[in-house]
C-alpha cells in the first residue's frame, strides 16, 4: 500500500462515515442526482481498503461491494468526473460481475468526493442499465456540484462531532481538574499565612504545584479514574533519591491498590513534604540515612513513613509551619484519619490512618 493510499484511508476513517446509519440529507442528494440526470440509480460510495460501502442508495439494494468490482475505485483516481457510456465496450469493465450480472451496469458517471487536503474518499455516482451516447458538459457540472454538496455535508458532520467532542472534553477537564485547582487554592491560602518571606512563598508554591502536576499526569494516563499507590509513591519520591544508582528510599512492593483522584493529590503532597523534610533535616540529608514508605489495609488502613539515621541526632518536635499543616491537618482531614509523629534520635516516624472509602477506589 502506498503512502498516498494510507493517507487517503486515514482521511476516510476520520469522517467516521463508514458503516454509519442512513442519513436523510445524503438520501436527498442521491435522489436529486438520479432524477435530475435521468438515471435509474444514484449512490454515495465510500471506497475503503477492500470494499466500497454506500452511505446512501437511491433505487439500489445492498450496502457494499468488493473494491475489485467497484467502478468508483477507478473514479477516485480521476481528477474529474469519470464517465463510462457503455461498460460492455470498456476493457476495464466488460467482464465485471456488476456488468455481466445484476444490476447489469451499462452507463456510469462518478464525481470524486475530495477533501480539502486532496484525498478522494469515494464518489457521488449515477448508474443505469441502458448505455448512452453522451454525457454533456452541463450534466458533468450538475454531478460535480452535487458531489461538492455531499462533501459539504460530510465536513459539516465532522465539524459538529469535533465541537461535541471538545465540549465533552472541556466538561471532563473541568470536573477532573477540580481537585487540583482546589488544592492549589488551599496551598496559596495556607502558604500566604505561613510564609513571611515572599521568595520562599513562591519557591514552595511552585514546588507543590509541580508535585500536583505530576499527579495529574499519572491520573491522565489512567483515564482520570484512579492511580496505583505504589506508582504514585515512586513518582513522588524519585526526586529525593541522591542518585539513580544509590537508592535510599524503599517503597512497599506488595498489596498495591488504586486510590481515588482526591486521595492521590493529598498523598502526593504528603510524600513530597516528607521527602523534603527528610532531605533538609532527616535521613535523606545524612550520610547513610534511609527512608521507607509502606501501608496496611487491615485491620485498619494506615500509611507509614520511617526514617533511619546511621548517626543519631537530637530529637526535635515538628514545628507549626506549612509542612506541618500538610502532615497534621490537610492529609488527615482528606483521609478521614489521624496523624502520629514520633521523632527519635534514630529517625522520624510518621503515620496516618484513613477511612478506606475516602482513599481506596471502590471495587
Amino acid at each position: 500500500m502506498t503512502s498516498k493510499e494510507q493517507a487517503r484511508l486515514a482521511a476516510l476513517s476520520e469522517t467516521n462515515m463508514l458503516d454509519s446509519a442512513p442519513d436523510p440529507k445524503f438520501d436527498r442528494i442521491t435522489r436529486l442526482a438520479a432524477i435530475t440526470l435521468d438515471a435509474q440509480t444514484a449512490l454515495v460510495s465510500l471506497v475503503d481498503a477492500e470494499r466500497q460501502w454506500f452511505k446512501s442508495c437511491y433505487n439500489f439494494d445492498g450496502k457494499e461491494t468488493s473494491r475489485d468490482e467497484a467502478f468508483c475505485a477507478h473514479a477516485i483516481e480521476s481528477p474529474d468526473v469519470m464517465v463510462v457510456l457503455d461498460a460492455t465496450k470498456d476493457v476495464r469493465f466488460v467482464d465485471n460481475p456488476l456488468v455481466t450480472g445484476a444490476p447489469f451496469i451499462r452507463f456510469y458517471a462518478g464525481a470524486p468526493l475530495v477533501t480539502r487536503d486532496g484525498h478522494a474518499l469515494g464518489t457521488l455516482c449515477i448508474i443505469d442499465p441502458k448505455p448512452r451516447d453522451t454525457f454533456s458538459d452541463k450534466d458533468r457540472i450538475v454531478l460535480r456540484d452535487l458531489a461538492a454538496g455531499v462533501m459539504t455535508e460530510i465536513e459539516n458532520d465532522m465539524r459538529k462531532r469535533q465541537v461535541q467532542d471538545l465540549s465533552v472534553i472541556n466538561r471532563e477537564l473541568e470536573h477532573r481538574m477540580g481537585n487540583m485547582y482546589a488544592h492549589v487554592s488551599s496551598l496559596v491560602s495556607i502558604l500566604d499565612r505561613a510564609e513571611d518571606d515572599k521568595d520562599s512563598f513562591v519557591r514552595r508554591l511552585r514546588d507543590k504545584i509541580s508535585t500536583l502536576a505530576e499527579t495529574q499526569a499519572l491520573l491522565a494516563r489512567n483515564e482520570w479514574k484512579s492511580v496505583s499507590l505504589a506508582e504514585l509513591a515512586k513518582t513522588a519520591l524519585k526526586t529525593f533519591e541522591p542518585t539513580p544508582e544509590n537508592e535510599s528510599i524503599s517503597i512497599q512492593a506488595g498489596d498495591d491498590f488504586h486510590i481515588t483522584p482526591r486521595a492521590a493529590f493529598a498523598m502526593s503532597l504528603l510524600l513530597n513534604e516528607l521527602g523534603t523534610n527528610a532531605v533538609k533535616h532527616g535521613a535523606l540529608g545524612a550520610d547513610g540515612g534511609e527512608a521507607a514508605f509502606s501501608w496496611t489495609q487491615a485491620p485498619e488502613m494506615r500509611f507509614h513513613w520511617q526514617e533511619k539515621l546511621r548517626i543519631p541526632r537530637v530529637a526535635a518536635e515538628p514545628g507549626n509551619g506549612f509542612g506541618s499543616m500538610i502532615l497534621k491537618r490537610i492529609v488527615p482531614k482528606t483521609f478521614g484519619g489521624e496523624a502520629l509523629f514520633d521523632i527519635q534520635p534514630e529517625g522520624l516516624t510518621y503515620s496516618v490512618t484513613a477511612v478506606p472509602d475516602r482513599v481506596r477506589l471502590p471495587v
